[in-house]
């Protein structure tokens, strides 16, 4: 029999006045794996910071066996971590020599998780551990958790990584936990197969509910119908010999009456049916266009970027065309990041149209520390008046109460499509997206999806998500070799 490692009971939890766990009773056994997954601001990392320990319920009791090593969405990275990793490690995720305070978004990941690895646990936690990981750190993750003996509780909204690396499902919804077996895409076929259920139960009750309500109005109809006979034997005058007829009809009515309510008892009694909750869609803000006709409005000739010692583009030639989705890809350190600020700030080699007009998402644009609150923060830089905010902010799926919550109560997605919703609120006709997709749900990430492909100007991003990459992007180009190559439009399936 497997040991029972952790087990939650009598579990609540609330932030401002809001609850976000109730859970009854949750176990895990040595060995399990599990993904974590549900929407934005749902409670997927306050779950785990009640395991880990650094947050604690308003009610109920955490209890673990076996102690957990944390590995969270973001944390900082210091030059004496560098001492705890294993130079082993460190080569294989390719973990720069240079110091920390200069690495990328991806090369940060990769410092993390050679961290990790250095060190061993019999229980394993980790908060969106793919993030900014290019194909090959994902890779490297899978693989050395594939080998992992512990259990790990992992939180992730890439599907694939979740289909290679757990055996069951949590979702966190309405601040419960339902517990799913088997890996992502069967989690989406129980889910699937759940809602034709209950779409079907539904479907039979509120038939039945129709048929006994029809049944019971026709049983008062015909009790009314007897009644207004009576009433009118009542005005005339009634032979002896009728009386027993009056009588008969006196019964009948009651009969019906009967009837009827015994009917309506059972219709009240059925077993109640939800229907299928229709999830509100995200929408982003209509973006307003600038015109802009130059054919290729974004162009490099000789550019070169070096970050510290390290040239990242040596010479590099490029033409954006007007009205392209062009997606940008490379491995972690390559300088994706790094082109998109030099073409931000017109640097040397950059040439662009007069009449370009930028809107930015930069990867630590997610970082939102300030006490400033939700509205504050989009009302900005925009000229759309309050009424409108707050209709894109109900939008994106934070209510109308929530419109006041500073932003450092936020969840790493709720920020990042808030950040991501600002670009809409401001006039451009050039989208710059820096790993955009970083922390939040699947259901946000096709929602930007459906945005960008209906965004009449021009757009440069670049992702690590294979699917969104492939969703989106008109135009793939790759570094290498320290040149910006154009793949072949057949590459982008």
């Amino acid at each position: 029999m497997q040991e029972l490692v952790l087990e939650l009971k009598n579990i609540e939890k609330s932030y401002l006045n809001k609850d976000v766990l109730a859970i009854d009773q949750l176990t895990v056994y040595q060995n399990e794996r599990i993904g974590i997954v549900g929407k934005n601001g749902q409670g997927k990392s306050t779950l785990l910071n009640l395991i880990a320990g650094t947050v604690q319920p308003d009610r109920g009791e955490v209890h673990k066996t076996v102690d957990f090593q944390y590995h969270r969405q973001t944390s900082e990275v210091s030059e004496a971590d560098l001492k705890e990793i294993d130079p082993v490690l460190a080569g294989k995720l390719r973990v720069p020599r240079h110091e920390p305070t200069h690495f990328s978004g991806g090369e940060a990941s990769r410092f993390r998780l050679a961290k990790l690895f250095s060190h061993y646990e019999m229980g394993l936690l980790m908060d969106e551990p793919t993030t900014h990981l290019d194909e090959e750190g994902i890779q490297f993750l899978i693989d050395e958790l594939r080998y992992y003996y512990g259990t790990l509780l992992v939180v992730s909204h890439d599907r694939r990584f979740l289909d290679e690396t757990v055996e069951k499902i949590w979702e966190v919804a309405d601040g419960t936990v339902t517990v799913y077996d088997g890996n992502y895409i069967n989690y989406q076929e129980q889910k699937k197969h759940q809602r034709m259920e209950q779409e079907r139960a539904y479907e039979q009750f509120m038939k039945e509910k129709s048929r006994l309500e029809q049944a019971a109005r026709k049983k008062q109809e015909q009790a009314q119908k007897v009644s207004q006979t009576t009433k009118k034997q009542k005005n005339k005058h009634i032979k002896p010999d009728r009386l027993s007829s009056s009588k008969q009809k006196d019964t009948v009515q009651k009969a019906a009456h009967k009837a009827a309510k015994a009917i309506e008892k059972r219709a009240e009694q059925l077993e109640h049916v939800n229907q299928v909750k229709k999830e509100p869609a995200i929408r982003f803000p209509e973006p307003t266009q600038l015109e802009m006709h130059n054919r290729f409005p974004i162009m490099g000739a000789g550019v070169t970027i070096q970050k510290g010692e390290k040239v990242l583009l040596d010479e590099a030639d490029f033409q954006f065309p007007l009205g392209k989705r062009i997606g940008i890809t490379g491995p972690n350190g390559a300088g994706k990041s790094s082109l998109l600020e030099w073409i931000l700030m017109d640097g040397e080699g950059i040439t662009l149209s007069p009449k370009v007009v930028f809107a930015a998402y930069r990867q630590t644009d997610y970082k939102l520390t300030e006490q400033m609150n939700l509205l504050d923060y989009l009302a900005g830089e925009s000229e759309y008046p309050e009424p409108v905010l707050r209709a894109v902010l109900n939008n994106l799926g934070l209510s109308q109460t929530e419109v006041r919550k500073p932003l450092s109560d936020l969840s790493g997605g709720e920020s990042t499509r808030l950040a991501v919703a600002k670009l809409f609120t401001v006039p451009s006709n050039v989208l710059i997206l820096d790993e955009p997709t970083n922390f939040i749900d699947v259901q946000t990430i096709e929602a930007l999806e459906e945005l960008m492909r209906s965004y009449p100007g021009m757009i440069l991003f670049t992702s690590h998500d294979r699917y969104f990459m492939r969703n989106v992007a008109e135009q793939i180009w790759e570094i290498r070799d320290k040149k910006l190559v154009l793949k072949d439009e057949t590459q982008i399936e």
